[in-house]
């Protein structure tokens, strides 16, 4: 009997011959635990795929959401960033569970977005290379595994194009201006991969797009070395 890799209940499975020749997919999740994943579905932001079905209508126009307008209105930002295409809204639920695949070590969690994470990627991005958000040596070390390497490995081959350049305080403890406005690019190209990067579509993996500051600032790095249009694809929409 399998366990919810989360909550750890037993899951009880309904005995099938697809389920004996291992034809079906293996449930990750208890039915409580899967209830609580809430699920992005259209209408959506054009530009970082947001749920608009919650929001006022005076913060969006034209399928677009003010955040991303305010994005775009900057000159540094315009068309950094072609998209971002998240599976699940941030919800207390999934800030728990990502706490504990993220913060607690525990790296099997990972494998609850993946067939969702692999279905995104097919729909809307496929055919671009995959490249992970880093984590800063320091912080490598301090969690023993890079989250957005584990969600790669889910969705298809990827490269490790960038490196952090600095050490910076987790984003959670930065408010919005803070992420935005930083003075220095925190990404850098790994030169041996520049030339692999040259002139072809990328999508950045991680976990949540909050700000959007992240991708766009992993973005420009990219860009700036020759990358022909990047965009990302993260578990979760904050």
């Amino acid at each position: 009997m399998n366990q919810c890799l989360y909550c750890y209940t037993p899951i009880r499975t309904k005995a099938s011959w697809a389920a004996f020749f291992g034809l079906e997919a293996e449930t990750l999740l208890c039915e409580t635990c899967r209830s609580n994943l809430e699920r992005l579905v259209p209408p959506l932001c054009g530009k970082c795929g947001r749920s608009l079905s919650k929001l006022d209508e005076k913060f969006y126009e034209d399928g677009i959401c003010r955040d991303c307008t305010r994005w775009e209105e900057n000159v540094q930002w315009q068309g950094i960033l072609t998209r971002n295409r998240s599976v699940y809204q941030y919800n207390p639920f999934l800030k728990e569970v990502t706490a504990q695949f993220k913060y607690r070590g525990d790296y099997a969690l990972g494998a609850v977005f993946a067939s969702q994470l692999l279905v995104s990627f097919g729909s809307e991005f496929k055919g671009s290379l995959l490249v992970p958000i880093p984590l800063s040596k320091q912080r490598l070390y301090e969690r023993g595994f890079n989250q957005a390497d584990v969600l790669c490995q889910f969705i298809g081959n990827s490269v490790p194009a960038l490196h952090r350049t600095n050490h910076e305080e987790k984003q959670s403890k930065r408010n919005r201006a803070d992420r935005i406005n930083r003075k220095e690019n925190p990404f850098a190209v790994v030169s041996h991969f520049q030339k692999q990067i040259e002139s072809v579509h990328i999508t950045l993996v991680d976990d949540i797009y909050t700000t959007g500051s992240t991708v766009r600032y992993a973005a420009k790095a990219l860009l700036d070395c020759g990358a022909q249009s990047v965009s990302s694809l993260t578990v979760a929409r904050g």
